[in-house]
Formats: C-alpha cells, structure tokens, sequence
C-alpha cells in the first residue's frame, strides 16, 4: 500500500512537468510561425501605411515572440530568475508599443524600476538555479 502511494505521489509530481513541456513545444511551434510572419511583415512595407505604424507593427510582433519565448524558458527552467525577466519584457513591450497615459507609463517604468531592484537586491544564489 504504501509502495502505492509512493509511485502515485511521484507520478502527481512528473505529469505537471510533462504538460508544461507540451504546452512550450505548442507555444515554440507559435514562435516559429510568429517569426515567420514578423520576417514577412518586415519584407512587406506597402505605401498603404504610415511608417510610424509599419515600426509599431514589427516592435509589436517582435516583442510577442520574444515574450512568448521567455514563457517558454520560464516553463522549462522554473527558476524566480526567468519569471522576473518574463515580467520585465511584458512589461517593457507595452512602454515601447504602446499608447498610454503619461501616468501610466510611469506606474510601468516604477513597475520595472521594482523589478529589478527584487532581482539585484532580494535574490539569492539559489534564486537564479533551476528546479529540478
């Protein structure tokens, strides 16, 4: 009985892990087709737009990509490191592509100064290891 247990507790541990493998190759094949489309956006200026739109469409795109292959390294590694640097770039992508409010910009820029002041400040050496 308790041998049972024993490998059902170690089975509840390893399935999450798996899963989380299979959502980051679904959310890489994504990236994939994110670049492909961010290589072809960046091929197809048409005089249709304004070039200031055209730049915001390519930081847009690429910072989607980047994003979601931070996400990626963030569900493989598992480590407080990765999680803040997700949150930074989430971040950053609305200061450079988007269209706020002054007051909003600066609870963002606020938002990242934090984030890294807990990065340099508050981790530790285990902080930036991965789990296993």
């Amino acid at each position: 009985m308790e041998k049972t247990r024993s490998i059902l507790r170690k089975l509840i541990v390893k399935i999450p892990n798996f899963l989380e493998k299979i959502i980051g190759i679904i959310l890489l094949i994504g990236v994939i087709y994110g670049g492909f489309n961010l290589i072809l956006e960046v091929m197809d200026f048409s005089g249709n737009i304004e070039v200031t739109e055209y730049v915001e469409n390519i930081l847009n795109a690429a910072f989607n990509v980047v994003i979601v292959i931070e996400f990626v390294r963030m569900l493989v590694k598992h480590s407080m490191n990765t999680i803040i640097e997700v949150l930074i770039f989430a971040i950053a992508r609305g200061l450079v592509a988007g269209h706020e409010e002054p007051l909003s910009i600066l609870m963002r820029v606020i938002a990242i100064a934090v984030l890294f002041f807990i990065r340099k400040y508050l981790f530790k050496d285990f902080d930036f290891e991965e789990e296993e």
